[in-house]
């Protein structure tokens, strides 16, 4: 499976979390999800950064890396203030955040950027090779996400 389809299939599963999250009422309950939530974040978001962005950059230019790296920094730190919140009352308020976030880069990457990039950068997108293969080279150069 090609990097990009694979990324899609992780936006799914991450929608999915948000859903349970949203049917949580408990910081015993939030505490797996978030914490699955957290480790399917950085390692997509570490692909995306260390694999697709050059792509991006180099064939849709630097200010559309740029924003999306600046989204990713975004998530990141609304993931972390909803470990924060776990159990308190403000926890929808932080996933809420969270979740208009991912839902806007989610939206600009599947409508905007994947499909640019199929078009002006078929090549290497397939040199990036078998999405699972990509991960785990990532999550050698990266060390522990």
């Amino acid at each position: 499976m090609d990097v990009l389809t694979h990324l899609e299939e992780e936006h799914r599963k991450v929608e999915k979390m948000i859903a349970q999250l949203e049917q949580s009422r408990s910081a015993d309950e939030r505490s797996p999800i978030l914490a699955d939530l957290g480790d399917s974040l950085a390692t997509h978001m570490a692909v995306e950064e260390e694999r697709v962005y050059p792509i991006v950059e180099e064939a849709l230019g630097s200010d559309k890396a740029r924003e999306a790296q600046k989204e990713h920094d975004t998530s990141r730190d609304d993931v972390a203030a909803m470990v924060e919140q776990i159990g308190s009352e403000t926890f929808a308020a932080a996933l809420s955040k969270f979740k208009q976030g991912i839902s806007h880069h989610v939206q600009e990457e599947e409508q905007e950027i994947f499909p640019q990039l199929r078009q002006k950068a078929p090549d290497e997108i397939a040199a990036l090779g078998d999405a699972e293969d990509v991960e785990e080279e990532v999550k050698e150069e990266v060390g522990d996400l």
